[in-house]
């Protein structure tokens, strides 16, 4: 048991000690990795974020180097390297340690574009050989040549990439190409794709964009099927409805992107929704497909409506003796016409036997009180509204004798 223990101690301490070592290394590379005249920051896979690398050149052939990962950094074989130079490059394979991570990138020198079985373009840097390629086995000088009439490229695996078949047909530079082998396996994060020439057909073939069998390219329509523009309160929620049609039928789940240009004041989420914060006017666009399209939204201002009702007149009436009363209506302080209707209460707002209202004109909003003759004195209120109910006021008026 004691040598078994002392064992597992001896392997402990062995890998605290290599950490320890590859955890040393890390740190004085990161020291002076930046400090290179390599060193330089690319963009990996169409990421936003810059990745520090050092690009070591071969003498042999330039459009083929070495690259050298920052510690924690990594890359694999099929990622694309975006240079500052705005050059685009293929790592074609990577060789990882404890430390770094290094590759082997080459310079892409054609865009592979095609129509998918789907119908949409697809365009994929890629590298092609055209008389000769290099082998970068363990004789990185030795090269195959290509007979008359091939070519070959190399390009990153993908869904989209992974799915071109035999007889798939490409234009490089004036002449046509076709597939007539690929292969997947080979080499990790690549496909390799052999091309014999083809004719050139002009009428399925877009010689001008470059793209084969440009015939089979879907045409696609995108719809909104909401008022433009569409008139929103601040209160309000709303949806944008689009409609995708792909060669006159209609696409069940399309790919659709939503974006406002001012998503302060109204923003869009991925399904459509759209989310108010503010008042004002905004342009969201819709994409699809290769489709832009805008629509137009009006937000209104929230509107505060304070409603106010006044009675003008006496304050007394005596026995048996008539007054008139005049309401006026207000909103947010302002004077404004509007149809009225009077009534009489008790201070609890029972009905009243003290006074009666002998008249009323709902259009010059005046009324006729009458104190009755019974001897019974006391307070009555007179309300007023508006014809929609939601302006009203009050007046309290005592029923007095003439003793």
């Amino acid at each position: 048991m004691n040598s078994i223990s002392d064992y597992k101690k001896r392997v402990s301490k062995q890998k605290n000690v290599e950490s320890a070592t590859v955890k040393h290394a890390k740190h004085s590379i990161k020291t002076f990795f930046r400090h290179s005249p390599s060193f330089e920051e690319v963009f990996l896979n169409n990421d936003e974020v810059k990745v520090p690398v050092q690009i070591v050149s071969d003498a042999k052939i330039p459009t083929v180097k070495t690259i050298l990962m920052e510690p924690d950094y990594t890359i694999k074989a099929g990622h694309i390297i975006k240079r500052s130079n705005n050059e685009t490059w293929l790592c074609l394979s990577d060789d990882p340690n404890d430390v770094y991570v290094s590759g082997k990138i080459e310079r892409c020198n054609f865009d592979l574009k095609w129509i998918d079985q789907d119908g949409a373009i697809q365009i994929f840097p890629s590298i092609l050989y055209f008389n000769a390629r290099s082998n970068f086995g363990t004789e990185e000088d030795k090269v195959m040549n290509l007979p008359a009439g091939r070519r070959q490229i190399v390009v990153s695996k993908h869904v989209e990439t992974q799915s071109i078949q035999r007889d798939t047909r490409f234009i490089i530079g004036s002449e046509a190409f076709k597939v007539i082998d690929t292969d997947f396996m080979s080499d990790d994060g690549l496909v390799n794709l052999s091309l014999q020439s083809d004719q050139i057909d002009p009428v399925k073939d877009n010689i001008e964009l470059g793209i084969a069998d440009y015939h089979k390219l879907s045409k696609y329509e995108l719809l909104i099927l909401n008022d433009n523009p569409l008139s929103l309160s601040i209160n309000q929620s709303a949806r944008i409805n689009v409609r995708v049609m792909r060669n006159g039928s209609e696409i069940s789940d399309p790919q659709i992107v939503y974006s406002s240009l001012n998503p302060d004041l109204v923003s869009v989420d991925i399904q459509g929704i759209v989310i108010i914060h503010e008042s004002g006017e905004v342009v969201i666009t819709v994409s699809a497909y290769g489709i832009e399209k805008q629509l137009n939204i009006y937000v209104a201002p929230t509107i505060h409506y304070d409603y106010v009702a006044t009675i003008d007149g006496a304050n007394e009436i005596y026995l048996n003796r008539e007054s008139t009363y005049v309401a006026s209506f207000f909103n947010n302080g302002i004077k404004i016409s509007d149809e009225s209707s009077f009534s009489l209460t008790n201070l609890d707002g029972t009905p009243t036997i003290l006074a009666s209202i002998s008249s009323q004109d709902p259009i010059a909003n005046t009324c006729v009180v009458k104190a009755n003759s019974i001897r019974k004195l006391g307070t009555v209120i007179l309300h007023v509204k508006n014809a929609n109910g939601l302006s009203s006021g009050q007046k309290e008026i005592k029923i007095k004798s003439l003793i």
